[in-house]
């Protein structure tokens, strides 16, 4: 298959999968909202903001220098093989080094839920088998979206099966852990295809500084994402961090089909800027930024114009507060793409990770003096705002740092004509709502989406014709 061709079924599978990831949580969510609670709800979401700190340290910047560093080499099968040895070695050292850390966390800070934590844990044990980086690099997306599509579905079919009231939290949590951790043993049954040997451990200090490089604004990234949660759970309820979670990740859940065009199109990048192509490459990414506003703002204002019917449908009663807190954060997944399109295909494949670091410093120091000054007096709402706002500075950063070498605001501002088409449907579907209020609110839910669907697609097919763009062709060849 060529390399076009290989690019197209990689995002493909990266859109099915992801889709896939959208439709289970519409399963799950409803049904945990209801039969765990907020305050339960809370406490897991507490407990995973925690650990997810240990995880990012047990796996510095490895994923993405991993999966850079093996499609700059992939076709030199010795050198490729000592590189797979030596950033594993390092991993595994990192893995060891924060389990410890995890464990002496548990003793000395976990007082209360401690079951949970421990139960948590299981997510930095998991980092030591988490090679999905290597198959990264090669662009074989296949085996590890089929591996993780078989144990989604298992790990929901066992929610239902056993988890039905609050003191099922320790169920819960073990079904989701323990799923991670089996889809990435699971993968070690093929590595040896990848690497042409078994992996030999040996320490290359050369990796350090790189990997560091990479790992420093995924520590901040992750600051401005976790920190609203941790600090949640520090400075206000378990009933609004239950809030929180629940909004963010009725909000994440579309975000994971948009970072499916960057995991897909790194390695495609990195490969045909180390060839020379860097033609080739700006075009593939500023053709993705216009990709990235028509999905995301549909989805966004789409999001933002159920919201009101959605929340009760999905949800149950006693999560009004969710309506505002989903309005809030809709903004967020236009910048996020912005902001993913940007690191993925083109700050790390030409190693600008000096950019990338600035960028997300400066977010998650926005974010956390927002958290300090509005999460104690409006709760989850003040960290909605926090989290927009850093996500706002963090990709203006971005743009604004690699204007000199490449424009994108002309293809940014291209893409604003998403933004008024978006208007148009969110008009519709509130001007939809009022007309269906009496058929029910179920009913009223599915006509809201299929008009608004309808609504957006038929008048950007006019817009792309009447202005002869070539979007729906680029797609096609690609």
């Amino acid at each position: 298959m060529n390399q076009a061709g290989n690019v197209k079924k990689n995002i493909v599978l990266q859109t099915l999968y992801q889709v896939l990831n959208t439709c289970l949580p519409l399963i799950t969510a409803p049904y945990l909202a209801r039969v765990l609670g907020t305050d339960q709800l809370g406490v897991f979401s507490y407990t995973t903001a925690n650990v997810s700190y240990f995880s990012l340290l047990a796996m510095l910047g490895i994923v993405n220098y991993g999966t850079r560093v093996i499609a700059a080499n992939k076709n030199n099968i010795e050198l490729r093989s000592q590189i797979i040895g030596e950033v594993f070695c390092i991993q595994l050292i990192s893995s060891l080094f924060s389990i410890v850390l995890y464990v002496s966390y548990y003793f000395a800070f976990a007082s209360a839920n401690k079951t949970i934590v421990l139960i948590q844990g299981l997510e930095v044990l998991s980092c030591i088998f988490n090679i999905a980086w290597i198959f990264f690099g090669f662009e074989d997306f296949g085996i590890t979206i089929k591996r993780s599509i078989v144990i989604r579905i298992i790990t929901v079919v066992l929610i239902i099966l056993l988890v039905h009231n609050p003191s099922d939290l320790w169920i819960y949590c073990l079904l989701m852990q323990g799923g991670t951790f089996l889809s990435r043993v699971y993968l070690w049954f093929f590595v040896r295809k990848r690497v042409g040997k078994r992996i030999e451990l040996k320490w290359n200090p050369a990796h350090i500084k790189p990997i560091l490089a990479l790992f420093i604004p995924l520590l901040a990234m992750s600051i401005y994402h976790l920190m609203d949660k941790t600090m949640l759970g520090m400075l206000s309820s378990d009933a609004q961090s239950g809030y929180y979670y629940n909004s963010d990740k009725i909000i994440n859940i579309p975000i994971g089909i948009l970072t499916g065009f960057g995991t897909v199109l790194l390695p495609r990048i990195t490969a045909l800027v180390s060839e020379g192509k860097k033609e080739e490459a700006d075009k593939l990414f500023l053709k993705s930024i216009e990709m990235i506003m028509f999905s995301s703002v549909a989805v966004a204002v789409g999001i933002a114009s159920i919201a009101e019917e959605f929340v009760p449908v999905f949800f149950g009663g006693g999560y009004d507060e969710c309506v505002n807190l989903i309005k809030y954060l809709a903004p967020v997944l236009i910048i996020k793409g912005l902001s993913l399109i940007i690191r993925s295909e083109y700050l790390v494949p030409r190693n600008k990770d000096l950019s990338y670091i600035k960028s997300v410093v400066s977010g998650a120091l926005v974010n956390l003096v927002i958290n300090v000054l509005l999460i104690p007096r409006y709760g989850a709402l003040g960290a909605a705002v926090g989290t927009l706002v850093a996500e706002i500075t963090a990709c203006m950063w971005q743009y604004l740092d690699i204007r000199k070498e490449l424009n994108c605001f002309p293809q940014i501002a291209k893409g604003l004509a998403y933004v008024i088409i978006s208007l148009i449907m969110f008009i519709g579907v509130r001007i939809i709502s009022r007309i269906t209020r009496e058929f029910g609110t179920i009913i009223q839910l599915v006509i809201e989406i299929i008009i608004g669907a309808i609504l957006y697609i038929v008048i950007c097919y006019i817009y792309w014709k009447v202005s002869k763009n070539d979007m729906m062709e680029y797609i096609r060849r690609k």
